[in-house]
């Protein structure tokens, strides 16, 4: 059973410095973060900004605030049909150094919203161009010890456990990992299957997870997604964590998308009440 090890989105925090964040975050009472430099620091407008005196400033807000990065976010459209990508994979590429400098547990990323391709793009296609991506990006993280992680969401090229079994079995990389992120899984058209979803991720990634995701979401009457607070939420996280209760991993960081700083302790105790 993994020691799960409770975080928080750090841009839900808004903005600052890292040292300013990790206060933050530290005095709320998590102890790791996912931190996606574009969405909280002001001064990085590209990833060229992410400077090596920001990154020695990163750790030493770590080391300050005994807060660990579990996930360096790099939000780029991997599968994306269009002639973007492949700047797209070398900005994510461009991260890998950092992610290893930081210490982070995984650089992660979701694998582009069916919704933003050209019209006509095939989910096989947008797999395919994943794959093109990744192939560009895993000898690098290969090289540096870097470990990659993967996000399936239902709207996504990536949309399901198996699909996520195919891209990694496709791409055979030992350090291609996958983030769980248990409300993307769920729809309203699946909401009742959710006990197959976990079997599924348990039996086909399971020891695959790097990190995991964990916010609130219902339904409106005509499908439509909802974001709500954590006890509100139609996420079986009971069933989710009764899985994930069986891994061999030694930590598992457990991390609050949409995270609300002035609900941090009800939400933390809602969280460890699954652990």
């Amino acid at each position: 059973m993994p020691k799960f090890i409770v975080g928080a989105r750090l841009h839900d925090y808004g903005k600052g410095t890292p040292d300013e964040l990790f206060a933050k975050v530290s005095a709320d009472g998590f102890a790791a973060v996912q931190l996606a430099y574009k969405k909280c620091v002001p001064t990085v407008k590209s990833y060229a900004d992410v400077t090596s005196a920001l990154v020695a400033d990163t750790i030493a807000a770590e080391k300050a605030h005994s807060i660990q990065v579990a996930v360096l976010g790099t939000y780029v459209e991997l599968a994306i049909n269009d002639e973007s990508r492949l700047q797209n994979a070398a900005d994510f590429k461009s991260q890998l150094a950092v992610c290893k400098a930081l210490g982070a547990g995984c650089i992660g990323t979701e694998t582009t919203a069916m919704s933003k391709q050209p019209a006509g793009t095939t989910r096989e296609e947008a797999q395919e161009l994943l794959c093109r991506s990744l192939a560009e990006i895993l000898p690098t993280a290969e090289e540096l010890g870097v470990t990659v992680g993967i996000e399936p969401v239902t709207l996504h090229s990536m949309n399901s456990p198996a699909a996520t079994r195919h891209i990694l079995d496709t791409m055979r990389s030992p350090n291609l990992k996958v983030i769980f992120d248990m409300s993307n899984l769920v729809n309203a058209e699946n909401v009742h299957d959710q006990a197959r979803i976990w079997n599924d991720m348990g039996e086909l990634l399971g020891e695959e997870i790097v990190a995991v995701h964990f916010k609130g979401q219902a339904f409106d009457a005509e499908g439509g997604l909802l974001h709500t607070s954590l006890e509100e939420s139609r996420t079986d996280y009971a069933g989710a964590f009764a899985m994930l209760r069986q891994l061999p991993q030694a930590t598992l960081p457990v991390l609050r998308e949409e995270a609300v700083p002035a609900r941090a302790a009800s939400d933390i105790a809602f969280m460890k009440g699954f652990f």
